[in-house]
C-alpha cells in the first residue's frame, strides 16, 4: 500500500467533534429504521418525507433518483438497481465517536475501514485520503479511498468517517467497478446533502 501522509489534515480536520458535541453530552443514537410522515404545504398538497430517528429528532432523507432505500439493522443501503450503475452504497453506524479525533487519529481510522477489504483482492493501493468529502452542515469528515481487483475487475472502495452536527457519527461506503467509481460516488453526496434535522415532534 502506498504511504498515507497526514500533514494537510491537522488544519483542515482541527474543528471537530469537540464543536459538535458539548461535553459530558451523550450522542443520540441514529436507527436506520425508514419512516415516513406527511408535512403540511399551504401552497399545495401535503409533502411526504422520508426521515430516520437520531434520539429525539428526526433526520429527513431523500430518495436519489433511479435508487431504492432500504434499511438491514444497522445499516442503510442505497440500492442502485434502476441506475444502470455497477455499485452499492451504505451508511452505517461509526465504531467510533465524534471524540475521537478525526486528523490526529488517522491512522486508527484507515486501519478500522480496511478490514472491511474483500479477502482475496489484489493489487491493492490506498490513495490519499479525502478531507470532508461530505461537506453538509457544517459536518467534519475524513475518507479513504482503494482501489484493487477483484475477479478480474477492477474495483474502487471508499470509506468515510462523518461527524454529523448532532454529535454522532457515521460511516459513508462506496463500493463500485472503477467505470462507475465516480458516478457511484456522486449518487452517495447527493443523497448525504439531502439529510436535514428536525424535532421529532414535526410532521405527523
Amino acid at each position: 500500500m502506498r504511504p498515507l501522509f497526514l500533514g494537510p489534515l491537522i488544519l483542515a480536520l482541527a474543528l471537530t467533534g469537540g464543536q459538535l458535541l458539548a461535553q459530558g453530552a451523550k450522542a443520540p443514537e441514529i436507527s436506520f429504521g425508514i419512516h415516513k410522515f406527511k408535512e403540511e404545504n399551504v401552497e399545495g398538497p401535503d409533502v411526504e418525507r422520508t426521515y430516520i430517528d437520531a434520539g429525539e429528532k428526526r433526520i429527513v432523507i431523500a430518495q436519489p433518483k433511479g435508487c431504492h432505500l432500504s434499511s438491514e439493522g444497522d445499516q442503510l443501503d442505497i440500492l442502485l438497481n434502476d441506475s444502470g450503475l455497477d455499485g452499492e452504497i451504505h451508511v452505517s453506524r461509526s465504531a467510533f465517536t465524534v471524540d475521537v479525533d478525526l486528523a490526529a487519529q488517522a491512522l486508527k481510522y484507515r486501519e478500522a475501514a480496511s478490514k472491511d477489504l474483500p479477502r482475496g483482492a489484489t493489487n491493492v493501493e490506498v490513495l490519499q485520503p479525502v478531507m470532508n468529502a461530505y461537506p453538509y452542515n457544517g459536518w467534519k469528515s475524513l475518507g479513504f479511498i482503494w482501489t484493487y481487483t477483484m475477479g478480474g475487475r477492477s474495483m474502487v472502495r471508499t470509506v468515510s468517517y462523518v461527524n454529523l452536527e448532532i454529535g454522532a457519527q457515521i460511516v459513508v461506503t462506496t463500493v463500485a467497478d472503477r467505470k462507475d467509481a465516480e458516478a457511484v460516488s456522486k449518487i452517495a453526496r447527493k443523497f448525504m446533502s439531502s439529510w436535514w434535522v428536525m424535532s421529532n415532534q414535526a410532521g405527523s
